[in-house]
């Protein structure tokens, strides 16, 4: 999740996060409170002994332009011009890394399962000249997706 998390990846130090588990409970209970823009804690798809950390870019019926995998990037038989657009399926979500073309997310393996993501990242605690609550101030995904309509 570079640069949201650990920014300096030259300093032996990594942040250390503190997690809202509540937006799990509210969703296991058919409430969900999860926003596009929240950094999650999620349950790997690939490897589920991992928690990832990435943000969410698309909530079901979300319509995404994808970016090229990373792992194509470097492929000699990789299409880096490649343009898809993904409708999200309900009870999934979007997720991308914020460095881009070094991250294995959703532009990887698809749209996640929302029973995969466990917490919202919400405060930075450790290093110190860190501390605050996290910013979701990295936008640049947002003119990939579409959201759908919220009739009031």
């Amino acid at each position: 999740m570079q640069p949201t998390l650990n920014p300096d990846s030259e300093k032996m130090t990594r942040d250390i996060v503190i997690l809202n588990k509540w937006p799990a409970v509210k969703a296991s209970a058919g409430a969900s409170s999860w926003k596009v823009g929240d950094i999650v804690a999620v349950v790997s798809p690939l490897d589920p002994q991992t928690l990832l950390m990435k943000r969410i870019i698309g909530l079901p019926g979300s319509l995404v332009q994808t970016r090229v995998p990373a792992h194509l990037l470097s492929s000699p038989t990789g299409s880096p011009d490649r343009e898809k657009y993904v409708r999200v399926p309900q009870g999934r979500c979007w997720l991308e890394g914020d460095s881009g073309f070094h991250s294995r997310d959703s532009n990887d393996y698809g749209p996640v399962p929302l029973g995969l993501l466990k917490a919202r990242v919400e405060w930075i605690v450790f290093p110190p000249s860190r501390f605050g609550k996290i910013a979701t101030t990295e936008r640049e995904w947002e003119h990939r997706v579409i959201h759908p309509r919220k009739d009031v």
